[in-house]
């Protein structure tokens, strides 16, 4: 499965490379010039799901909310937004259809598995956010190790392995830390992120990897027709 990534910032799609968020500019996309047209335009070639940051809000810097609900009524849409506690789960119902928990502002491994275990699946992904080969994580006291044992404590059906170096460079192909990441993990399935190409989604579908978020080559127009959607 391919879905499309967004990040927003200032109620606009914005686009930059190795998470430099200072340097983010505005969107240029294939599928229109502004959001709502963006959308509604991935909806009729057959997309399903799309995956939206909300820069601001994560940064804590401001809030896109009324925003990305009018998207998610176009099309559903996997947030993150830095949500990190049962209040933050709750609120996000009314603005999308998914929410997504971040490794880069949890703060609580405790309260991450208490949100896990209360809150259905269905509607919840874990995002493992990678930078410079590493965990990122707001609390440096959560290790890698502690996010592969919940994983597998939780057996969620989808888990995110953002590599965030990565972002808009195309050159997200797979590394040995994804690779022992994903072997230590197997009770889910794998949604890879950050500079995903052409290329990588051959090499992760050889080994049994089918779902991806796309940013860079969909905007551009790049990604192969026989990979959509």
């Amino acid at each position: 499965m391919i879905i499309p990534v967004f990040d927003v910032k200032d109620n606009s799609f914005v686009c930059g490379q190795s998470g430099n968020r200072d340097e983010y500019s505005t969107l240029n996309s294939i599928y229109g010039d502004k959001p709502l047209d963006i959308v509604r335009n991935l909806k009729k070639s057959g997309v399903k799901l799309i995956y939206i940051a909300d820069l601001d809000k994560i940064e804590d810097n401001g809030d896109n909310s009324k925003f990305i609900h009018k998207i998610n009524e176009v099309i559903p849409v996997m947030l993150d937004n830095g949500a990190n506690s049962l209040e933050d789960i709750t609120l996000n119902k009314n603005i999308c259809t998914y929410t997504i928990i971040a490794s880069e502002t949890m703060t609580s491994l405790e309260e991450t598995v208490s949100i896990f275990e209360d809150f259905p699946y269905d509607n919840l992904l874990l995002s493992i956010d990678i930078k410079d080969n590493q965990l990122l994580v707001k609390d440096n006291s959560i290790k890698i190790d502690d996010i592969i044992s919940l994983v597998n404590h939780i057996k969620m059906p989808y888990t995110i392995i953002l590599n965030i170096t990565q972002v808009g460079t195309k050159k997200g192909n797979d590394n040995q830390f994804i690779k022992d990441i994903v072997k230590k993990t197997p009770y889910t399935q794998h949604i890879i992120a950050g500079g995903v190409s052409n290329e990588s989604i051959s090499e992760y579908r050889n080994e049994g990897i089918n779902n991806f978020l796309i940013g860079t080559i969909l905007h551009d127009g790049t990604l192969l027709e026989e990979y959509k959607w």
